[in-house]
Protein backbone atom coordinates (compact mmCIF):
# COMPACT_ATOMS: atom_id res chain seq x y z
CA UNK A 1 0.00 0.00 0.00
CA UNK A 2 1.10 3.55 -0.70
CA UNK A 3 3.45 4.98 2.07
CA UNK A 4 2.06 7.92 4.25
CA UNK A 5 1.58 8.41 7.51
CA UNK A 6 -1.88 9.12 9.06
CA UNK A 7 -0.71 12.25 11.51
CA UNK A 8 0.47 14.51 8.80
CA UNK A 9 -1.48 16.89 7.46
CA UNK A 10 -0.09 18.10 3.83
CA UNK A 11 -1.32 20.45 1.30
CA UNK A 12 -1.24 19.70 -2.32
CA UNK A 13 0.50 22.50 -2.91
CA UNK A 14 3.68 21.92 -1.03
CA UNK A 15 6.99 20.30 -1.95
CA UNK A 16 6.55 17.62 0.62
CA UNK A 17 2.78 16.57 -0.80
CA UNK A 18 4.49 16.28 -4.02
CA UNK A 19 7.84 14.34 -3.47
CA UNK A 20 5.53 11.54 -1.11
CA UNK A 21 3.20 10.92 -3.58
CA UNK A 22 6.06 10.67 -6.52
CA UNK A 23 7.79 8.20 -4.05
CA UNK A 24 4.23 6.24 -2.59
CA UNK A 25 3.93 5.56 -6.87
CA UNK A 26 7.71 4.61 -7.05
CA UNK A 27 7.11 1.78 -4.05
CA UNK A 28 4.35 0.55 -5.44
CA UNK A 29 5.87 -2.01 -7.39
CA UNK A 30 6.65 -3.68 -4.30
CA UNK A 31 3.02 -4.75 -4.08
CA UNK A 32 2.18 -7.95 -6.07
CA UNK A 33 -1.16 -6.90 -6.70
CA UNK A 34 0.17 -3.52 -9.15
CA UNK A 35 2.77 -3.69 -11.82
CA UNK A 36 5.96 -1.87 -11.93
CA UNK A 37 5.37 1.97 -13.29
CA UNK A 38 6.66 2.30 -16.06
CA UNK A 39 10.14 4.76 -16.82
CA UNK A 40 9.81 8.17 -16.75
CA UNK A 41 11.87 10.21 -20.05
CA UNK A 42 14.49 12.52 -18.95
CA UNK A 43 12.02 15.18 -21.07
CA UNK A 44 9.18 14.32 -18.21
CA UNK A 45 7.70 17.14 -16.60
CA UNK A 46 9.39 16.29 -13.41
CA UNK A 47 13.31 16.41 -14.47
CA UNK A 48 14.40 16.49 -10.82
CA UNK A 49 12.53 13.38 -10.11
CA UNK A 50 15.52 11.38 -10.82
CA UNK A 51 18.15 13.42 -8.69
CA UNK A 52 15.81 13.51 -5.77
CA UNK A 53 15.40 9.58 -6.42
CA UNK A 54 18.99 8.99 -6.68
CA UNK A 55 19.78 11.29 -3.45
CA UNK A 56 16.92 8.88 -1.08
CA UNK A 57 17.36 6.07 -2.62
CA UNK A 58 19.95 5.32 0.54
CA UNK A 59 17.51 5.89 3.14
CA UNK A 60 14.54 3.59 4.09
CA UNK A 61 10.91 4.80 4.40
CA UNK A 62 11.43 5.65 7.87
CA UNK A 63 14.18 8.37 7.54
CA UNK A 64 12.27 9.75 4.68
CA UNK A 65 9.47 10.16 6.81
CA UNK A 66 12.14 11.90 9.33
CA UNK A 67 13.46 13.90 6.64
CA UNK A 68 9.94 15.38 5.44
CA UNK A 69 8.10 15.59 8.48
CA UNK A 70 9.31 18.88 9.86
CA UNK A 71 7.94 21.00 6.58
CA UNK A 72 4.67 18.85 7.45
CA UNK A 73 4.38 20.08 11.06
CA UNK A 74 5.36 23.72 10.17
CA UNK A 75 2.47 23.64 7.84
CA UNK A 76 0.35 22.68 9.82
CA UNK A 77 1.13 25.31 12.67
CA UNK A 78 0.40 27.19 10.06
CA UNK A 79 -2.57 25.66 8.93
CA UNK A 80 -4.04 25.54 12.25
CA UNK A 81 -2.87 29.86 13.04
CA UNK A 82 -5.22 30.09 9.86
CA UNK A 83 -7.97 28.08 11.43
CA UNK A 84 -7.98 29.95 14.66
CA UNK A 85 -8.10 33.76 12.82
CA UNK A 86 -11.07 32.82 10.69
CA UNK A 87 -10.59 29.01 9.65
CA UNK A 88 -10.16 27.74 5.95
CA UNK A 89 -11.48 24.51 5.45
CA UNK A 90 -9.07 22.25 4.00
CA UNK A 91 -10.08 20.02 0.65
CA UNK A 92 -7.29 17.80 1.60
CA UNK A 93 -9.24 15.78 4.04
CA UNK A 94 -12.50 15.45 1.07
CA UNK A 95 -10.23 14.46 -1.86
CA UNK A 96 -8.02 12.03 0.40
CA UNK A 97 -10.96 9.53 1.17
CA UNK A 98 -12.01 7.99 4.13
CA UNK A 99 -8.93 6.11 4.93
CA UNK A 100 -6.80 9.11 5.84
CA UNK A 101 -7.40 11.49 8.74
CA UNK A 102 -5.91 14.32 10.42
CA UNK A 103 -4.58 15.50 12.96
CA UNK A 104 -7.25 17.75 14.50
CA UNK A 105 -9.75 14.69 13.67
CA UNK A 106 -8.94 12.93 16.78
CA UNK A 107 -7.55 15.83 18.96
CA UNK A 108 -10.38 18.70 18.12
CA UNK A 109 -10.79 19.43 22.12
CA UNK A 110 -7.17 20.59 23.04
CA UNK A 111 -5.49 21.07 19.35
CA UNK A 112 -1.71 21.78 18.85
CA UNK A 113 -0.31 25.22 18.94
CA UNK A 114 2.92 25.81 16.94
CA UNK A 115 5.53 27.86 18.59
CA UNK A 116 7.51 28.49 15.56
CA UNK A 117 6.22 32.28 14.80
CA UNK A 118 7.83 32.63 11.34
CA UNK A 119 5.03 34.78 9.29
CA UNK A 120 4.18 31.99 7.09
CA UNK A 121 7.72 31.57 5.92
CA UNK A 122 8.61 27.64 5.62
CA UNK A 123 11.46 26.00 7.06
CA UNK A 124 12.70 22.66 6.67
CA UNK A 125 13.61 20.93 9.94
CA UNK A 126 16.59 17.86 9.40
CA UNK A 127 16.49 14.77 11.75
CA UNK A 128 19.00 15.04 14.49
CA UNK A 129 21.09 11.43 12.82
CA UNK A 130 19.28 9.69 9.63
CA UNK A 131 21.57 6.51 9.55
CA UNK A 132 21.87 4.18 6.35
CA UNK A 133 19.10 1.81 5.91
CA UNK A 134 20.89 -1.46 6.86
CA UNK A 135 20.94 -0.26 10.84
CA UNK A 136 16.60 -0.40 11.05
CA UNK A 137 14.57 -2.69 11.24
CA UNK A 138 12.85 -3.66 7.99
CA UNK A 139 9.17 -3.18 9.75
CA UNK A 140 7.45 -0.15 9.74
CA UNK A 141 7.52 2.51 12.17
CA UNK A 142 3.61 2.94 12.69
CA UNK A 143 2.99 -0.65 12.91
CA UNK A 144 0.71 -0.88 15.61
CA UNK A 145 1.94 -4.07 17.12
CA UNK A 146 5.67 -2.98 16.87
CA UNK A 147 6.98 -3.12 21.02
CA UNK A 148 7.35 0.10 22.79
CA UNK A 149 11.21 0.84 23.59
CA UNK A 150 12.43 -0.33 27.03
CA UNK A 151 12.96 2.00 29.50
CA UNK A 152 16.14 4.16 30.29
CA UNK A 153 18.27 3.14 32.94
CA UNK A 154 17.81 6.58 34.47
CA UNK A 155 13.92 6.22 34.89
CA UNK A 156 13.46 2.70 35.89
CA UNK A 157 16.85 2.23 38.28
CA UNK A 158 16.38 6.22 40.08
CA UNK A 159 12.42 6.76 39.90
CA UNK A 160 11.83 10.44 41.24
CA UNK A 161 9.51 11.16 43.81
CA UNK A 162 6.23 12.77 42.55
CA UNK A 163 6.12 16.26 44.20
CA UNK A 164 2.83 15.62 45.42
CA UNK A 165 4.33 13.01 48.29
CA UNK A 166 7.19 15.90 48.64
CA UNK A 167 7.09 17.08 52.40
CA UNK A 168 8.17 20.71 52.99
CA UNK A 169 10.05 21.18 56.36
CA UNK A 170 11.14 24.26 57.69
CA UNK A 171 14.99 24.81 59.41
CA UNK A 172 15.12 24.94 63.34
CA UNK A 173 16.76 27.33 65.72
CA UNK A 174 17.81 26.46 68.97
CA UNK A 175 14.84 28.05 70.44
CA UNK A 176 13.08 25.08 68.46
CA UNK A 177 14.62 22.14 70.11
CA UNK A 178 16.63 21.37 73.36
CA UNK A 179 19.85 19.12 73.46
CA UNK A 180 19.35 15.62 73.73
CA UNK A 181 15.38 16.43 72.97
CA UNK A 182 15.37 13.54 70.03
CA UNK A 183 16.82 10.92 72.94
CA UNK A 184 14.30 11.81 75.35
CA UNK A 185 12.01 11.03 72.54
CA UNK A 186 13.32 7.87 71.92
CA UNK A 187 13.30 6.33 75.50
CA UNK A 188 9.64 7.52 75.72
CA UNK A 189 8.88 5.87 72.60
CA UNK A 190 10.65 2.69 73.76
CA UNK A 191 8.93 3.16 77.30
CA UNK A 192 4.99 3.37 75.54
CA UNK A 193 6.21 -0.11 73.63
CA UNK A 194 7.31 -1.61 76.92
CA UNK A 195 4.46 -0.76 78.72
CA UNK A 196 1.87 -1.90 75.98
CA UNK A 197 4.14 -4.98 75.77
CA UNK A 198 3.59 -5.53 79.48
CA UNK A 199 -0.22 -4.52 79.47
CA UNK A 200 -0.87 -6.79 76.25
CA UNK A 201 1.02 -9.50 78.72
CA UNK A 202 -1.23 -8.96 81.74
CA UNK A 203 -4.36 -8.92 79.40
CA UNK A 204 -3.09 -12.44 77.87
CA UNK A 205 -2.45 -13.82 81.44
CA UNK A 206 -5.93 -12.69 82.79
CA UNK A 207 -7.36 -13.71 79.78
CA UNK A 208 -6.12 -17.10 80.15
CA UNK A 209 -7.09 -17.37 84.38
CA UNK A 210 -10.33 -16.17 83.08
CA UNK A 211 -10.71 -19.41 80.86
CA UNK A 212 -8.92 -21.87 83.52
CA UNK A 213 -11.41 -20.45 85.89
CA UNK A 214 -14.20 -21.00 84.00
CA UNK A 215 -13.04 -24.41 82.81
CA UNK A 216 -13.03 -25.34 86.37
CA UNK A 217 -16.22 -24.16 87.43
CA UNK A 218 -17.54 -26.37 85.09
CA UNK A 219 -15.53 -29.43 85.62
CA UNK A 220 -15.10 -29.00 89.80
CA UNK A 221 -17.35 -32.25 90.38
CA UNK A 222 -14.77 -34.97 88.93
CA UNK A 223 -11.65 -32.31 89.39
CA UNK A 224 -12.46 -32.20 93.31
CA UNK A 225 -11.95 -36.30 93.99
CA UNK A 226 -9.11 -35.59 91.07
CA UNK A 227 -7.05 -33.58 93.24
CA UNK A 228 -7.49 -35.24 96.39
CA UNK A 229 -6.38 -38.36 94.68
CA UNK A 230 -3.57 -37.14 93.67
CA UNK A 231 -2.50 -35.08 96.97
CA UNK A 232 -2.95 -38.59 98.76
CA UNK A 233 -0.73 -40.33 95.89
CA UNK A 234 2.19 -37.66 96.08
CA UNK A 235 2.02 -37.82 100.17
CA UNK A 236 2.59 -41.59 100.18
CA UNK A 237 5.28 -41.58 97.27
CA UNK A 238 7.09 -38.87 99.85
CA UNK A 239 6.81 -40.88 102.75
CA UNK A 240 8.35 -44.04 101.28
CA UNK A 241 10.93 -42.64 98.89
CA UNK A 242 12.33 -39.74 100.61
CA UNK A 243 15.02 -40.63 102.79
CA UNK A 244 15.14 -40.08 106.39
CA UNK A 245 18.26 -38.77 108.23
CA UNK A 246 19.71 -41.32 110.08
CA UNK A 247 20.44 -40.53 113.98
CA UNK A 248 23.80 -41.46 115.67
CA UNK A 249 23.99 -43.20 119.09
CA UNK A 250 26.59 -45.25 121.17
CA UNK A 251 23.59 -47.52 122.70
CA UNK A 252 23.67 -50.14 120.62
CA UNK A 253 25.10 -54.12 121.13
CA UNK A 254 26.77 -53.41 117.87
CA UNK A 255 29.34 -50.36 119.37
CA UNK A 256 32.58 -52.01 120.47
CA UNK A 257 34.19 -51.37 124.37
CA UNK A 258 35.30 -48.85 124.46
CA UNK A 259 34.11 -47.01 121.58
CA UNK A 260 37.48 -44.66 121.44
CA UNK A 261 40.46 -46.64 120.45
CA UNK A 262 44.06 -45.61 119.19
CA UNK A 263 47.20 -47.18 117.75
CA UNK A 264 49.02 -43.92 117.33
CA UNK A 265 52.60 -44.60 118.82
CA UNK A 266 53.88 -41.62 119.34
CA UNK A 267 51.43 -39.00 120.59
CA UNK A 268 52.22 -35.66 120.51
CA UNK A 269 51.79 -33.14 123.57
CA UNK A 270 53.63 -29.94 124.58
CA UNK A 271 53.64 -27.76 127.51
CA UNK A 272 55.85 -24.82 126.72
CA UNK A 273 53.67 -21.96 125.54
CA UNK A 274 52.39 -22.00 122.79
CA UNK A 275 51.21 -25.34 124.08
CA UNK A 276 49.33 -28.24 121.92
CA UNK A 277 48.70 -31.94 121.26
CA UNK A 278 48.00 -34.09 118.45
CA UNK A 279 47.48 -38.32 118.29
CA UNK A 280 45.04 -40.43 115.30
CA UNK A 281 42.40 -42.88 117.14
CA UNK A 282 39.37 -44.58 115.72
CA UNK A 283 35.65 -43.75 116.76
CA UNK A 284 32.94 -46.07 116.48
CA UNK A 285 29.28 -44.80 115.72
CA UNK A 286 26.30 -46.75 115.05
CA UNK A 287 24.31 -45.43 112.55
CA UNK A 288 20.64 -45.79 112.78
CA UNK A 289 18.63 -45.85 109.61
CA UNK A 290 15.82 -47.89 110.30
CA UNK A 291 12.94 -44.99 109.68
CA UNK A 292 14.50 -44.65 106.19
CA UNK A 293 12.64 -46.98 103.02
CA UNK A 294 15.46 -46.52 101.09
CA UNK A 295 19.32 -46.54 101.36
CA UNK A 296 20.88 -43.21 102.34
CA UNK A 297 23.93 -41.78 100.29
CA UNK A 298 25.89 -39.38 101.90
CA UNK A 299 26.99 -36.34 99.95
CA UNK A 300 29.33 -35.36 102.67
CA UNK A 301 29.52 -36.63 106.40
CA UNK A 302 31.77 -34.57 109.04
CA UNK A 303 32.40 -35.50 112.68
CA UNK A 304 33.08 -33.15 115.07
CA UNK A 305 34.12 -33.87 118.83
CA UNK A 306 34.11 -31.43 121.81
CA UNK A 307 34.66 -31.72 125.75
CA UNK A 308 31.79 -31.73 127.65
CA UNK A 309 33.29 -29.09 130.34
CA UNK A 310 34.47 -26.58 127.96
CA UNK A 311 32.43 -27.04 124.46
CA UNK A 312 35.81 -26.39 122.62
CA UNK A 313 36.68 -28.51 119.78
CA UNK A 314 39.50 -31.38 120.20
CA UNK A 315 38.84 -33.33 117.07
CA UNK A 316 37.42 -33.25 113.33
CA UNK A 317 37.23 -35.50 110.20
CA UNK A 318 34.97 -35.13 106.88
CA UNK A 319 34.04 -37.09 103.90
CA UNK A 320 33.07 -36.84 100.67
CA UNK A 321 30.21 -37.70 99.02
CA UNK A 322 30.49 -41.71 97.82
CA UNK A 323 32.61 -42.96 100.91
CA UNK A 324 29.86 -43.12 102.89
CA UNK A 325 26.36 -45.49 102.53
CA UNK A 326 24.35 -46.71 104.92
CA UNK A 327 21.35 -49.54 103.83
CA UNK A 328 17.73 -48.58 105.06
CA UNK A 329 15.27 -50.33 108.12
CA UNK A 330 19.21 -51.30 110.34
CA UNK A 331 21.25 -49.98 112.42
CA UNK A 332 24.97 -49.89 110.95
CA UNK A 333 28.10 -49.37 113.11
CA UNK A 334 31.04 -47.60 111.45
CA UNK A 335 34.68 -47.12 112.52
CA UNK A 336 35.79 -43.40 111.13
CA UNK A 337 39.44 -42.33 111.85
CA UNK A 338 39.75 -38.94 113.57
CA UNK A 339 42.47 -36.55 114.33
CA UNK A 340 42.64 -35.09 117.93
CA UNK A 341 44.35 -32.25 118.09
CA UNK A 342 44.66 -28.93 119.53
CA UNK A 343 46.57 -25.47 119.20
CA UNK A 344 46.44 -23.04 122.61
CA UNK A 345 48.50 -20.02 123.12
CA UNK A 346 48.68 -20.68 126.99
CA UNK A 347 49.10 -23.71 129.12
CA UNK A 348 46.60 -22.25 131.47
CA UNK A 349 43.79 -23.57 128.62
CA UNK A 350 40.75 -24.99 130.62
CA UNK A 351 40.52 -27.46 127.52
CA UNK A 352 44.13 -27.68 126.83
CA UNK A 353 44.71 -28.69 130.63
CA UNK A 354 41.60 -31.58 130.65
CA UNK A 355 43.12 -33.00 127.96
CA UNK A 356 46.96 -33.32 129.44
CA UNK A 357 45.53 -34.32 132.28
CA UNK A 358 43.31 -36.84 131.38
CA UNK A 359 45.89 -38.50 128.45
CA UNK A 360 49.12 -38.35 131.57
CA UNK A 361 51.50 -41.04 130.75
CA UNK A 362 50.70 -44.07 133.42
CA UNK A 363 52.69 -44.79 136.11
CA UNK A 364 51.62 -47.35 138.81
CA UNK A 365 50.36 -44.47 141.38
CA UNK A 366 48.67 -42.25 138.45
CA UNK A 367 45.16 -41.78 138.48
CA UNK A 368 43.52 -40.33 135.24
CA UNK A 369 40.45 -38.54 134.71
CA UNK A 370 37.98 -39.83 132.15
CA UNK A 371 37.11 -37.86 129.33
CA UNK A 372 33.19 -36.82 128.43
CA UNK A 373 32.74 -35.75 124.92
CA UNK A 374 30.05 -34.93 122.58
CA UNK A 375 29.78 -36.06 119.12
CA UNK A 376 28.03 -34.34 116.53
CA UNK A 377 27.05 -35.31 112.78
CA UNK A 378 27.05 -33.11 109.90
CA UNK A 379 25.47 -34.76 107.12
CA UNK A 380 24.21 -34.20 103.52
CA UNK A 381 21.96 -36.99 101.81
CA UNK A 382 20.66 -37.23 98.46
CA UNK A 383 17.09 -36.37 98.14
CA UNK A 384 17.34 -34.11 101.38
CA UNK A 385 17.70 -30.30 101.19
CA UNK A 386 19.76 -28.79 103.75
CA UNK A 387 22.62 -29.90 106.07
CA UNK A 388 21.38 -31.94 108.63
CA UNK A 389 22.89 -32.74 112.29
CA UNK A 390 22.78 -35.27 115.00
CA UNK A 391 24.39 -35.60 118.15
CA UNK A 392 25.74 -38.02 120.78
CA UNK A 393 27.41 -38.34 123.86
CA UNK A 394 29.97 -40.33 125.33
CA UNK A 395 30.90 -40.66 129.18
CA UNK A 396 33.40 -41.26 130.69
CA UNK A 397 35.50 -42.80 127.76
CA UNK A 398 39.43 -43.60 128.89
CA UNK A 399 41.79 -41.66 126.83
CA UNK A 400 43.26 -44.05 124.36
CA UNK A 401 46.88 -42.72 124.36
CA UNK A 402 49.31 -41.69 126.80
CA UNK A 403 52.23 -39.60 126.77
CA UNK A 404 55.59 -40.05 126.59
CA UNK A 405 57.22 -39.85 129.76
CA UNK A 406 59.69 -37.50 129.08
CA UNK A 407 56.93 -35.15 127.94
CA UNK A 408 57.61 -31.64 128.81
Amino acid sequence: MPYRPSNARQSRDSSAYDLQTRYANTLDYHSPSSPPPPPRSPSSSHPAFLRDQQSHARYSSADLYALDHGTGRAEEGMLMREEERGGTHSSDEEEDGAGFASYGDFEAAGKRKSSVHLGGQRQSFRPGMVSHPSGFSTRSTFDSTYPKPPASASTSKFPTTPASELVDAPILSRADWTPGEAMREKDARDAEKKREKRERVVGDVKAAGRGVGGWVRRNWKWLVPLVVFLGVAAILLCYFLIPRTPTITFNSPKIPDPALTSDDPSPYVSSADPTGFSFGANLTLAIDSSASYLPVHYRSFAITVRLQETDGIVATQKWDAGEIKVQPKRVTSYQFPIQFYGNYSSSSNPTYQIMRSSCAHLYPTTDRAPLNLTVTVSSEITGVVGTKERTARLDAVECPVQWSGTAA
